[in-house]
């Protein structure tokens, strides 16, 4: 048998390892509280106050003609969620600023939005004989930003 205070000695080392291990697991919980475990493009969302129809997916050109025939039957802030090989998109309308808003997820996650201002019809009816080009030449060029700012 151990004597008494080399038995002390290992109860206190144990009792020590067991302290630390449970800190460091603590601590490693609290800094993983924040992070998101899928893919970051999976969380994209439209701004609230917009009316979205989902569309599955569809190439640039027919979501421009899709949106243009939305925008004709109802009024208010509305848009279309739609996919291309390689990203998921939403395209907002909002009629009383005269502005089309494009959020795109990639597949690697990043999200960016970029606007266009001005005769949003305009626009529309330009892409869908553009293959999805909302800039006409004669108009002002998108801004563009990214999302995780």
């Amino acid at each position: 048998m151990l004597p008494s205070r080399q038995l002390k000695i290992i109860l206190w080392t144990v009792v020590c390892l067991l302290l630390a291990y449970g800190f460091v697991r603590f601590f490693m919980a609290q800094l993983d509280q924040g992070r998101n475990s899928g893919p970051a493009a999976i969380v994209m969302a439209p701004p609230p106050g917009f009316e979205i129809f989902d569309r599955g997916q569809m190439a640039r050109a027919r979501a421009a003609r899709e949106l243009a025939s939305l925008l004709s039957a109802r009024p208010g802030k509305l848009g279309i969620r739609f996919s291309t090989p390689g990203a998921t998109l939403y395209w907002l309308v909002d009629p009383a600023a005269d502005s089309l808003e494009e959020r795109t997820a990639g597949a690697a996650g990043t999200r960016l939005a970029t606007t266009w201002s001005g005769q949003v019809r305009r626009r529309l009816d330009w892409a869908a004989t553009h293959d999805g080009d909302l800039s006409p030449p004669d108009l002002p060029a998108p801004e563009r930003r990214n999302l995780y700012h």
